[in-house]
């Protein structure tokens, strides 16, 4: 996988045009190899299927041949001639002949014309894979003014012709020779011919890659936009690419708005914590101080406790048994009510001075929670700059052209 720092991104040898005439190049030497192989085949399935028939049809030709040399006056003489002509002609044609006389033909010529006739004898057959074809020539009446000892239907000589592999395949080696020379010219003048297509249809693309290499840059500006030169593909990824760089530079657009009124939050919301702040402060402060002061002051009173109320108690108990023996005694009597009503009123007192300590001592702990919620919105707060100040940076980066950067 490459990353985006590989050093061999954008190299001319990683272009796609090198790597498309590469291809091309190969493939086009695959073809050329595949064809040269089809013609392999193609002579091997000729042989195996036509080889005979072949060699038929060449032992027939010879045939013919033979006799409309023998047709001839001087057809013996002559045949000393032709017969090499013909043993090369159809040796260049892939084919191994012989003319082989039988003696009725040999002792007529050498009574006739003096000489031994050879014909193209069989000699040494090559070795290899063949496919071969006998054909008896018979003498007919014009023959026997040559062959005198010889009468009509007699066999004169035989006709053998064999159609190797081997010589099959040197055929085609050396037509593969000269085909190969051409193939490689060809092979090279059509990736010629492809590179100048190429570079002139990939010329858009170019245009396009030059427009992302520019967007794709540190601080780059997104107001470059693709020019849409055809209408092609090409044309239609410069048109979807310049409606994705306007649907971003709205979007940039609408976050900056969104940013501006984040800012203008963050201020009121600085303005107001510092006011909350300030009145959170003197709140707590004056809470403290009362505590402090109702504190000292039960301090320094002297305070009533449970036992003085119960021993009160029970000297008003007394008093009151005292006050039921010496009945009639009205004054004694109101006395005792308003000394049993002032110990009531006093511990009333002592119980709702307790509770209201209670509840100072609970204000003034919630507003130590009010204290800590203000410093946990104020460093919410410091998160919330430190975000604008991403974003900024951002819509900068985006939009270095648009926007001043910050002081």
């Amino acid at each position: 996988m490459l990353r985006d720092d590989n050093p061999s991104i954008g190299r001319f040898d990683k272009s796609f045009l090198i790597h498309m005439i590469r291809d091309f190049f190969i493939i086009l030497i695959i073809v050329t190899a595949v064809e040269f192989s089809l013609k392999a085949g193609l002579v091997w399935y000729n042989y195996v299927v036509d080889g005979e028939e072949e060699a038929a049809a060449v032992a027939e030709d010879l045939a013919d041949n033979v006799r409309s040399i023998m047709q001839n006056e001087g057809g013996p003489v002559a045949a000393r001639t032709m017969y090499p002509i013909l043993e090369r002609n159809w040796s260049d044609l892939g084919y191994v002949i012989a003319i082989e006389p039988t003696p009725v033909t040999v002792d007529s010529i050498e009574e006739g014309f003096g000489f031994t006739p050879r014909g193209i004898p069989a000699g040494e057959w090559p070795n290899g894979r063949f496919k071969a074809y006998e054909i008896e020539i018979v003498a007919e009446e014009f023959c026997l003014a040559c062959h005198t000892q010889a009468s009509i239907g007699e066999t004169l000589g035989r006709v053998t012709v064999r159609n190797y592999l081997s010589r099959d395949f040197a055929i085609w080696l050396k037509d593969i020779r000269l085909t190969a020379a051409l193939s490689v010219g060809k092979i090279v003048l059509h990736s010629f011919l492809l590179f100048l297509i190429l570079r002139a249809r990939l010329e858009p693309l170019m245009q396009l890659r030059a427009v992302v290499s520019n967007l794709a840059r540190a601080y780059g500006s997104l107001s470059h936009r693709a020019e849409i030169r055809t209408s092609d593909e090409f044309g239609v990824l410069a048109r979807d690419l310049n409606l994705f760089l306007d649907r971003i530079s709205t979007i940039i657009h609408e976050l900056d708005a969104v940013l501006a009124k984040v800012v203008t939050a963050n201020d009121d919301i600085i303005a107001v914590q510092s006011d909350l702040r300030q009145s959170i402060d003197s709140v707590v402060s004056s809470v403290r101080t009362l505590e402090r002061d109702a504190m000292l002051s039960a301090k320094q009173e002297p305070r009533l406790s449970n036992d003085w109320f119960l021993a009160i108690r029970s000297q008003v108990e007394e008093l009151d048994a005292m006050v039921s023996q010496a009945a009639g005694n009205e004054a004694a009597t109101k006395l005792l009510d308003t000394l049993g009503q002032v110990v009531s009123d006093a511990e009333a007192q002592i119980s709702t001075s307790q509770a209201v300590f209670q509840k100072l001592a609970d204000i003034g702990d919630r507003s130590e929670m009010l204290k800590d919620s203000m410093f946990e919105m104020t460093r919410l707060e410091e998160r919330l700059k430190g975000i604008i100040e991403t974003c900024g940076s951002l819509v900068n980066r985006l939009q270095p052209e648009n926007r001043k950067p910050d002081s």
